[in-house]
């Protein structure tokens, strides 16, 4: 009998908890996408770095088996709560507590086993359109098949039991210690406030700004100087006391809210304000650790979605910096031959510059500005440099007789700005020259590893200077590949290789061949994991925290279809109900998201200042941080018009509803 009321119970929770059940499915319809992903053979041979995919995800898995664990012990929790007078009352009709646990625990297995079905052919279809990302990443003429073999499901399924183990085990414990009477008044139940009079919540609230203001100073100082590693102990203390102070804002400002329109009697007695106040100040009191803990979760989301974007605008920065030319090499004369034919065997060449750079023994510039950690001023001729413009697409400058131009790496343009010692300098060949600019706008490091800047002067007055390096610089029709890339360096090695007197060789790469193909391999890679974990994480917070608060909404309508019909009684029209709901449900979905995105603001704010050497401008961060909310927000009102919608539907027959 039990068993089939169990399959009843399971059948009604499948109406009345379809988000959660919803949620769930997506979740597991993840993790298998990202497995199968991650494990598929083609995927991983894609370049080297794609070889760390798989370990990527596998830590990643980690953290969300966590979270998912939490969302359904959660929610398991309070599916219990709703229905403890239920199992109170079983219990008085002379069924025992061990029946009555079996039952639930029955009704949940059930609700996984059902998601855990869903979920392989939904994150199988989800894993075809993972690679079709990746396709379009890697600019693949076709989709990358995805292997599902017998360990692309078993770390999945052993992820679901796991969980469902944890969960059952602590939904059962649950059971098993509360009495009868405990059973019936659990609804009633609500999280224990930790303040209890006016003076404890205001200094709870300022603490919590104080540690928040704190955190942030602290988070920001590891970011103030360009080339200084960040601590990680003080990030990791600044995000303790960061997690600390959305604790308490959650705990405390919707007091200070409530009371600050009951105070202002304008407000007080405006239109539905009061109503408004009351019905959210006793829902946030209610949950006030859970809705602490929505906010956490909201903030790493947006933190998560902020560091994605940073870091795919750096890659692909990084690729014009490093390789802005198809192949550059740094050579000697009599080697460069013997790689054009290497490289005329596999491409047909579009055009090509070989150069010299040349040496200033007069150390205007190191005397000046310490950058770079060469010991030695690189100069090139003006003619040699306008032709590496205009291979890279961009426009030649002019320079007078008197004239020199300096091309400078971003971290170190400003001190070059400010530097008045090199307004004018004398070469070591008795040329004095004028300064007549400084950018970083054309820097490339293939034009000299290690020196940070280039100093272009007019052809003639390279005269008697001392050739430093020679480079090859081509442009092919066909794009070029990491294999080419490895196959140069193999016939490069010999060069950049010592024997020890311990009889093994020790060789070097001083970054002397730079091929776009293998930067572009690379790049995507790291941007591919990066990417892939940071949207993964944000994906399952983003759905936990809207399950949560859907979860509460819908299964408080019943307690809030009274008040609506008393409004409707007293005159309210149904429409203005319809606005009311809107309103309530509105700011209880909002309210978590206020403090996350002044921190997350912040925080990207500060992770500019390391990042912005590496992105198209100082300022584009501003559109990364609107592009990562706007992500979260669509997914977040899913959530929120499916949870309005289906407030709206449980009351919307108010008017003919009796209420005395």
């Amino acid at each position: 009998m039990l068993s089939k009321l169990a399959f009843q119970n399971a059948k009604r929770s499948l109406k009345d908890y379809a988000i959660y059940l919803i949620t769930i499915t997506l979740s597991f319809s993840f993790m298998f996408a990202f497995h199968f992903i991650s494990n598929s053979s083609q995927v991983l041979e894609l370049n080297s770095t794609m070889e760390n995919f798989k370990s990527a995800m596998s830590i990643t898995n980690i953290f969300i088996v966590l979270v998912i664990c939490f969302l359904i012990h959660y929610t398991t929790k309070f599916m219990l709560q709703k229905r403890s007078k239920e199992f109170g009352t079983y219990q008085l009709l002379g069924i025992c507590k061990k029946e009555i646990t079996k039952m639930f625990l029955l009704e949940n297995i059930i609700l996984g086993f059902i998601a855990f079905l869903m979920a392989v052919p939904i994150g199988y279809l989800i894993s075809i359109f993972l690679s079709y990302i990746i396709m379009n990443i890697f600019n693949l003429p076709e989709l990358v098949s995805i292997d599902i073999g017998k360990n692309a499901i078993v770390f999945p399924s052993l992820y679901f039991i796991i969980i469902y183990i944890i969960v059952l085990f602590l939904a059962r414990r649950q059971i098993k210690k509360r009495k009868i009477y405990d059973l019936i008044y659990f609804e009633k139940q609500n999280e224990k406030r930790i303040h209890k009079k006016d003076g404890c919540r205001n200094i709870i609230f300022f603490c919590s700004l104080i540690m928040g203001i704190i955190a942030f100073i602290l988070f920001d100082r590891q970011f103030l100087e360009i080339g200084k590693e960040p601590s990680f102990s003080i990030i990791l203390i600044s995000l303790i006391l960061i997690i600390i102070s959305i604790y308490g804002v959650s705990i405390t400002l919707p007091d200070f809210v409530l009371n600050a329109i009951l105070k202002k009697k304008n407000l007080k007695y405006k239109g539905n304000y009061l109503f408004l106040a009351r019905t959210f100040s006793s829902k946030i009191k209610s949950m006030s650790i859970t809705i602490g803990t929505l906010t956490v979760l909201i903030t790493f989301t947006l933190i998560a979605l902020n560091l994605s974007s940073l870091m795919k605008g750096m890659f692909e920065y990084q690729i014009n910096l490093t390789s802005p030319y198809d192949i550059a090499m740094e050579l000697e004369e009599a080697e460069i031959d013997e790689f054009l034919a290497m490289i005329e065997k596999e491409y047909e060449i579009k055009e090509q510059l070989i150069y010299h750079g040349y040496e200033d023994k007069n150390k205007n510039i190191q005397n000046a500005v310490e950058i770079g950690w060469r010991t030695k001023t690189r100069v090139i001729a003006l003619s040699d440099f306008n032709k590496l413009l205009t291979m890279k697409k961009n426009k030649p400058i002019a320079l007078n007789e008197d004239e020199y131009y300096l091309s400078v790496t971003k971290e170190y343009e400003s001190k070059f700005l400010e530097s008045l010692p090199i307004k004018e300098i004398s070469l070591s060949n008795g040329i004095t020259l004028k300064q007549k600019g400084v950018t970083s706008a054309e820097y490339t490091s293939s034009w000299g590893v290690g020196y940070g800047y280039l100093l272009v002067v007019p052809d003639q007055a390279i005269t008697g200077l001392d050739i430093l390096d020679t480079h090859l610089i081509v442009n092919t029709k066909e794009n070029t590949t990491e294999e080419f890339a490895n196959k140069l360096m193999e016939q490069y090695q010999p060069d950049l290789c010592e024997s020890t007197d311990f009889g093994y060789d020790i060789c070097y790469n001083l970054g002397n061949i730079e091929v776009k193909g293998k930067a572009e391999a690379m790049n995507k890679g790291f941007m591919t994991i990066s990417s892939f974990v940071c949207f993964y994480f944000a994906l399952i917070f983003t759905a936990v925290v809207g399950t949560i608060l859907a979860i509460h909404s819908l299964s408080d309508a019943t307690k809030y279809k009274y008040h609506y019909q008393v409004l409707n009684k007293l005159g309210v029209p149904e429409k203005e109900l319809h606005n009311i709901i809107f309103k309530q449900l509105s700011i209880f979905f909002l309210f978590p998201l206020i403090y996350p995105v002044i921190i997350s603001f912040f925080t990207i704010f500060s992770m500019n200042r390391i990042f912005q050497i590496a992105l198209t401008n100082e300022y584009i961060y501003l559109s990364y941080f609107c592009f990562s909310f706007i992500i979260f927000f669509l997914i977040y009102a899913i959530y929120f018009f499916t949870t309005y919608f289906g407030f709206k539907r449980n009351i919307e027959n108010v008017s003919a509803s009796p209420f005395l």
